[in-house]
Parts: structure tokens; C-alpha cells; sequence
């Protein structure tokens, strides 16, 4: 099986991960396609603010041109200069200590970039997109793969439309309708539920926010878990001026500066009627959650934008071993689904993506089969993938949001997410 420049990737899924593999291949001339089930990049909330480490940066560097890397350090957040704290429910400070949360090892971070940065994901997703109109395809839900002769791998998809490649990448989220047909014994692990919300930073807002809130990260823990974390998202500049200078071509959302949060209330309804709520019941959930807490966190929740909060049921992934399809693979929360405890669910999604480019790359230079790529790939991805994942189960940052690690497995056709 060969993988040369007329041969052909599928990408099934146009979240983070999926969109820089398809930016890498395309900027080293391999043919590549993307098919998203959702109707456009706005069709469904993406969350707000995504810590980006240098694993992430790196990844970016290495499968964005220069101008959409660029582009991307310029509309990420304003350096962060404040401190990492825990504060109780009346904001008696636990412990602090500096941030940004620098990985360990900076020293392939690319320079330029601080060695922790955080991007809007609307924003970043935006960014990943650029230039790819052509390729990707919206509006496209994924049904089965099916094997074909040459070595060839078709995607069905529910409209019934196919595509035809060589190699098909299961990028589809923690819901992969590749996964759930390549591993169906795998599983997910339901931890338990946020509530995430924006609150507007505002010149009126700034004048009783504290400045750590918006310019540091905050730990709200109660006796017994975390309770709710507060991190922020200031522009470094317009993105109007941004986009003139960089990537003329790009088009952006502009997102207004705020504060990003989440709470993990106990709430005594099924997964799916928690999912099904509308944004301003499940404010009214976040609000009764702080009700006793000190009246600058319940100020935070109660100035919230109510169309902007929504529900998360947070999920792992248990530890898979390889398969034996020689053209399917996966990236990202197709495989290593992780809860956002230590954030970088997105960064181990780009490292995925920058380790199958350059691999894939090799291929095209006969420098090895698509096999032994596609095999180094599974193998170093489910180690560093999977070691992220038991990170995040059990050392968070802060205490536990939602009690024991192990609730109930779901198979991953389960909970939307």
C-alpha cells in the first residue's frame, strides 16, 4: 500500500485535530479531504477559551503556513502574567503559585510563542479552516467505512454520498462513528457534569473583577471538590488589523474579551435531560449552585451571558490496544477522550495531528511504507495519548470536580458532545 502525491487522506471530523492534519497535508502537497458532520464552523457551540502548551504551539507551527501561524499568535489571549490560585467558596485563599503553567520541557517550544498561550476555540478553529474551502465539506455525517479493491477505504455518509481514498482518519470526536465500527468494544467513563458560561469583560466589568480572574487562573474548591474554575480571554489586538497584515484572505469572528467559567453542580436529572436544557435553565442551575458562596462569584455568574451558557458531560476514555485495519486510524478525543482537568485534551489532539503529518510525509518520499507509518503512528500516540488521559483522571490541577473517577461506562454513541 502507497501513499504518493495522487493518493488521497480522508478526514472524518473538522474539529482542531482533523483541521490541522488536513492544513499540514495540504501545505506539503497531499491530497486530502474533510467531511464534518456539522452544517458550518457556527452550528453548534465549540466552548470559549483553549490553553494552548508547546506541544499544541509546535504542532501548530509545524502544520500551519507562516501567515496562519502568525495569525494564530496574534488573535490568542494577552500574555498570562497573573498567578495559578485556590480559593474556597468565600475567597479565602488556599494556595498560589505562578503561572503560566509551563510544560517542563520548553525547549522545542517555538520561539515567539510563550510556553503557554490560550486561543478563543471559535477563533482557532477559524484559523484551522483558513484556506480550506475547498476540502472541506459540511453537513457530511459520517455512516461506515468500507474496504474496496486496490487497498482503497470508501466513507459512507448519511446523505448518501461517498468519498474514496487511501487512508481514512477518524477525527470525529468523542462520539467517532470510525471508532465505534474499528474498536466497537471500546468505552467511554462518564465522571460526572459542567455548566460552562461566559461572562462579558467590560470596562465596567474590569473595575470590580479581580485582575487575577481574567489574567491568571482560578480554583474554587470547596470541602470536598473543585468547585468552579474562572480563566479569561483578553485579544492582544483588533483582529481587523491582525487579518490585513497576515492572512488578507481569512475571515474571523471577532469574539468580544470575557471571562470564561465552569461549575459542577450535582444536578438530579439523566444525562440527556441535562443535555437537552436550555441555556437559561441551566444558568438558573449555575446561580443556585453559588448561591452561599461570596457575592463576587455569585456577581460572576449572575452577569453572565444566559445564551452562552451550556451543558458538558465529561468523559474518558479507557485504555485501547492497536487494530489491525491497515487504512484507518483515529486522532484526538476519537480515541483518547480526556476530562479538560489538566487541558490538554487540544494539545495531544495537535500532537497527534503533527506526528501522522510528518509521517505521512515520509511516505510520500518512499522513505517508509504506509504501514510501518501508520503502525508508529498507533503505537506513539496511544502511549503519550493514553498517559494524558490517566493525567487528567488523576492528578488534576485542583482537586476533582466531580467526585470518584469511575462512574458508569457509555458506549460512544452515547452522551452528544
Amino acid at each position: 500500500m502507497r501513499l504518493g502525491r495522487r493518493e488521497h487522506v480522508l478526514v472524518i471530523g473538522a474539529g482542531i485535530g482533523g483541521l490541522a492534519l488536513a492544513q499540514g497535508l495540504r501545505k506539503s502537497g497531499v491530497s486530502v479531504a474533510v467531511y464534518e458532520r456539522d452544517r458550518s464552523a457556527k452550528s453548534r457551540r465549540q466552548g470559549y477559551r483553549v490553553g494552548i502548551n508547546s506541544d499544541g504551539a509546535r504542532a501548530l507551527r509545524d502544520c500551519l503556513s507562516e501567515g496562519l501561524f502568525q495569525l494564530f499568535v496574534e488573535t490568542s489571549c494577552q500574555p498570562i502574567t497573573g498567578r495559578m490560585v485556590s480559593y474556597d467558596e468565600q475567597l479565602t485563599e488556599r494556595f498560589g503559585r505562578p503561572a503560566p503553567l509551563a510544560p517542563a520541557d520548553l525547549s522545542a517550544a517555538p520561539s515567539g510563542v510563550a510556553p503557554y498561550t490560550a486561543a478563543n476555540r471559535l477563533t482557532l478553529r477559524e484559523v484551522l479552516l483558513a484556506g480550506l474551502d475547498d476540502i472541506v465539506n459540511f453537513d457530511k455525517t459520517f455512516e461506515r467505512y468500507e474496504q474496496v479493491d486496490g487497498g482503497k477505504i470508501r466513507a459512507v455518509f448519511a446523505d448518501g454520498t461517498m468519498a474514496t481514498g487511501d487512508l481514512l482518519v477518524g477525527a470525529d470526536g468523542s462520539n467517532s462513528g470510525v471508532r465505534q465500527q474499528l474498536l466497537p468494544e471500546a468505552h467511554l467513563t462518564v465522571m460526572g457534569r459542567s455548566v460552562y458560561g461566559r461572562t462579558p469583560l467590560t470596562a465596567n466589568s474590569l473595575e470590580w473583577i479581580p485582575e487575577n480572574f481574567y489574567n491568571g487562573f482560578v480554583g474554587i474548591e470547596t470541602a470536598d471538590r473543585l468547585g468552579m474554575v474562572i480563566v479569561g480571554f483578553q485579544k492582544r489586538e483588533s483582529f481587523t488589523a491582525a487579518i490585513a497584515r497576515l492572512a488578507p484572505w481569512a475571515s474571523l469572528t471577532e469574539p468580544q474579551d470575557y471571562l470564561m467559567w465552569s461549575v459542577h453542580p450535582d444536578v438530579q436529572v439523566s444525562d440527556d435531560e441535562f443535555q437537552q436544557c436550555e441555556p437559561q435553565a441551566l444558568l438558573t442551575i449555575a446561580r443556585a449552585w453559588v448561591r452561599d458562596w461570596h457575592p463576587l462569584l455569585q456577581r460572576v455568574v449572575h452577569e453572565a451571558q444566559a445564551e452562552a451558557t451550556f451543558p458538558v458531560i465529561v468523559r474518558y476514555a479507557e485504555p485501547v490496544g492497536g487494530w489491525p485495519v491497515g487504512n484507518v486510524t483515529l486522532l484526538g478525543d476519537a480515541i483518547h477522550t480526556m476530562p479538560p482537568t489538566r487541558g490538554v485534551g487540544a494539545n495531544t489532539a495537535l500532537r497527534d495531528a503533527e506526528l501522522l503529518h510528518n509521517l505521512l510525509v515520509a511516505v510520500t518520499r518512499n522513505e517508509v511504507s504506509l504501514v510501518d507509518a501508520k503502525t508508529e503512528y498507533e503505537d506513539r500516540m496511544l502511549q503519550y495519548g493514553f498517559e494524558a488521559v490517566s493525567k487528567s483522571v488523576h492528578q488534576p490541577f485542583f482537586k476533582s470536580p466531580y467526585g470518584p473517577p469511575a462512574r458508569r461506562n457509555v458506549g460512544f454513541r452515547g452522551d452528544r458532545a
